[in-house]
């Protein structure tokens, strides 16, 4: 066959072919939809010259209400058409979409494929019900149905019923209509809605009082109608559970499960529903010669406000029966009576107050030694600790003597060091269980919970005990054999650092867990330090500064032997103090060493002092000591008095730039100097390492982030300066703006300063002319 045959028959077969026809691959909605606003038409290619403002509807929209239907169409795509109803399309709404028979696409195809589309919003459902579900409801709750549309009440009468968890019938709903719907609705602010379009909003109760604690649904099933007749086809199911019955709860504080309340804590009435205020107020706990008031947490509500409970907040008589009575017609905001009335009036007790021994100051503490001096000056100092029902001096073979102090004095800075921590450390309520084997001399308490294995309480074990050097300190005998009654003993110490632990039966019988077993022994500690001294430090970056006062009289202490040790003990310096009090210490680091081990949050010097001091009112001399942290300086902070603080250990660095002018135009050439100091205590100096000095000249356009770059060589002048001069030229293109002027150091040390700015903008200088 030649080429003229070939050609003819593709000729003939092309004209054969039929054209690629315009279909519609997908279309939404279709079928029965509750909720539609959008009506969305894509197609398998393009139908349209997008943006073509002209371009016509592919379908046409009809239903069966015109008014709820009305929106407006558009073409979102080349392939994509949509139609937007202006609201959500009401229930009983059916509508029907038609090809247009006259579309055609930009290459003349028509429309093929099915020509009809059908979609209904079927029958009413639910939009939002009151009380929500996550409510307790009342035993004939009444209930605020939405709808998305009307509904005729015969279908809901009909269609609409409660089912009860162990009832095996339906339980019929009852409308709620008349003056009672109209305050129902007017309580969630329905009543203006409502009244716009009645049948969207159906109020209803179950025609049954619903037992208290139970379960309970509002079945809101198929067949609820619209007025033109359209069904809902969907059952939905909305759970609630019934509130409990009104009870009145009352708590207090005892010591164990068994014990009479506390004295000291306050007796709370709880209810378990809202209670007008006014009723509340009217409670009141008797005893039998007293009458309490309770106390109510918004003191600024009226009468008619709802409380959740009431609080007796006082100090009450010890061993005292009292009675806790309600008022008359006591009831919940709902006009419920309490459950548990036939409990009141109720008989509540209290118990003798719980032992206490507690130190003023804990886990450490400051005592001034010639606070009250008398004439002689020799009065000890005293340790405050406040006693309440603890035993009276009794001994007790095989432990520390009860109703004693056990006292540890260290000398050694050292010593005092690994007290001071040590007594910190097992300030908390437990400590590792290892570590208290390594700190204790005897057994530890048994573990008694699986998941508390690896801790001690620190309270049920004795630093002291068995240590050496360790003696008893007798307490001021009471009156009688009796236990103590509430006081505040006065423990006297001599001068310097003590240890101090008190150990009482009697306060593990109250407070420790009773499967330890008797005799179970609780132990209170503190730690002291006597002294008519106060130790001042400030460390800086090249020396440290302390200086000794006395505490009466604020006085400089002359010749007093100062130390400074690692937080580990560690010897570091030492030094005596000038007339002044000062002395000066060099070659301390401005960052303390690490404490091994520590589990401080900041490392710090320790800094002790000891000298011989004149007592008030005589010549005698007596041997004094003190100590102070690096780190106590909260309420002194320089930075509280305005005062420039830096934390790094080397000299802060400043750099500048100066710059013949800072105004410049495009293509002009800057030039600039730049200086580089280092702040020292006797003002401005060069910075020892020259590795560290910064070594690039950045340029950098505030807003595009545009930079240039120049190396930087630094040069020594002969009066002692340090500078680097370097010079920009202003590209003719430049943006206009603010540039950057930076200093950027090299390689590891990559520390940068800001140094200067300068800008860069179209302007003309003014030109005179003399005559």
């Amino acid at each position: 066959m030649n080429i003229k045959g070939i050609f003819a028959v593709f000729s003939l077969a092309a004209a054969i072919a039929p054209a690629q026809a315009l279909q519609i691959t997908r279309l939404t909605p279709q079928g029965e939809i509750a909720q539609v606003r959008q009506i969305v038409t894509r197609f398998d290619t393009s139908a349209i010259s997008f943006g073509d403002p002209k371009a016509s509807a592919p379908l046409t929209l009809t239903c069966s209400d015109a008014q709820a239907t009305a929106g407006n169409g558009r073409w979102i795509s080349d392939r994509e058409w949509a139609f937007q109803f202006n609201n959500d399309l009401p229930p009983g709404v059916s509508c029907t979409l038609q090809a247009r028979p006259d579309f055609r696409s930009p290459s003349g195809e028509a429309l093929t494929g099915p020509a009809t589309y059908k979609f209904n919003t079927g029958g009413p459902f639910v939009q939002n019900i009151r009380p929500g579900t996550y409510q307790r409801i009342e035993e004939d709750q009444h209930f605020i149905l939405q709808l998305n549309g009307a509904a005729t009440l015969p279908s809901v009468m009909a269609n609409v019923w409660c089912a009860v968890d162990g009832l095996g019938e339906r339980v019929p709903a009852r409308l709620i209509d008349g003056a009672a719907r109209t305050a129902l609705l007017a309580s969630q602010q329905l009543d203006k809605a409502a009244a716009k379009e009645p049948l969207r909003y159906v109020a209803l109760a179950c025609n049954r009082r619903f037992t208290a604690a139970s379960k309970v649904q509002i079945v809101f099933g198929k067949g609820v109608a619209t007025p033109s007749g359209v069904p809902n086809s969907v059952e939905k199911r909305f759970a609630y559970t019934v509130r409990e019955p009104f009870s009145v709860s009352f708590n207090c504080e005892r010591e164990n499960a068994q014990a009479a309340c506390l004295p000291i804590r306050p007796m709370r009435l709880a209810f378990n529903a809202p209670v007008a205020r006014k009723l509340a107020e009217a409670i009141r706990l008797k005893s039998a010669g007293d009458s309490f008031t309770p106390v109510l947490d918004d003191e600024r509500g009226d009468g008619d406000a709802l409380v959740n409970g009431v609080v007796f907040r006082t100090a009450f008589p010890e061993k005292t029966a009292f009675t806790l009575e309600l008022p008359a017609g006591f009831q919940d905001a709902s006009g419920r009576a309490a459950s548990n009335a036939a409990s009141f009036p109720l008989k509540v007790a209290t118990g003798v107050m719980p032992p206490l021994a507690k130190f003023a100051a804990a886990p450490f503490g400051i005592i001034e030694r010639f606070a009250e001096p008398d004439a002689k000056g020799d009065t000890p100092a005293l340790l405050p600790v406040t006693l309440r029902n603890v035993e009276p001096a009794l001994k007790i073979s095989g432990l520390t003597p009860a109703g004693k102090v056990s006292d540890l004095q260290p000398t050694t800075d050292a010593d005092i060091i690994a007290w001071f921590r040590k007594v910190q450390h097992y300030n908390d309520f437990t400590v590792p269980r290892s570590q208290a084997a390594k700190d204790v001399k005897g057994p530890l308490p048994r573990v008694l919970d699986p998941n508390e294995r690896d801790q001690v309480q620190s309270r049920m074990v004795s630093l002291l005990a068995g240590q050496p050097g360790v003696k008893t300190l007798d307490l001021p005998r009471p009156v009688n054999a009796d236990p103590r009654p509430f006081e505040v003993v006065g423990i006297p110490l001599a001068a310097g650092f003590h240890v101090v632990e008190i150990a009482s039966p009697m306060l593990g019988a109250s407070l420790l867990d009773q499967r330890h077993g008797e005799p179970r022994t609780m132990v209170v500690r503190t730690s002291a330090l006597v002294t008519n001294l106060g130790v001042h430090f400030k460390l800086g970056r090249e020396n440290a500064l302390a200086w000794v006062t006395t505490l009466d009289k604020g006085k400089p202490v002359a010749g007093a032997t100062l130390q400074v040790s690692d937080c580990n003990g560690k010897l570091l310096a030492s030094a005596t103090s000038s007339a002044q009090g000062i002395a000066e210490f060099k070659g301390l680091s401005p960052q303390p060493p690490t404490c091994a081990g520590s589990d401080e949050p900041t490392n710090a010097y320790f800094i002790s002092a000891r000298a011989s001091v004149a007592a008030p009112g005589s010549a005698t001399r007596v041997d004094d000591m003190a100590f102070t942290w690096s780190h106590w300086q909260r309420g002194i902070e320089p930075w509280r008095f305005n005062v420039p603080t830096s934390q790094d250990p080397a000299p802060d660095q400043r750099a500048h730039t100066v710059m013949d002018r800072t105004l410049l135009r495009a293509g002009e050439t800057v030039s600039m100097k730049h200086l580089l100091r280092s702040e020292t205590s006797l003002g401005f100096g060069i910075p020892e390492r020259p590795e560290a000095w910064p070594a690039t000249l950045v340029i950098t356009h505030q807003g595009s982030g545009q930079q240039f770059t120049q190396p930087l060589t630094w040069r020594k002048t002969a009066t002692g300066g340090l500078s680097a001069a370097s010079s920009f030229q202003v590209p003719p293109a430049a943006r206009l703006g603010v540039y950057d002027v930076e200093l950027r150091g090299a390689g590891d040390q990559r520390r940068s300063f800001s140094s200067g700015q300068f800008r860069v903008e179209e302007f003309r200088l003014p030109v005179f002319e003399g005559r």
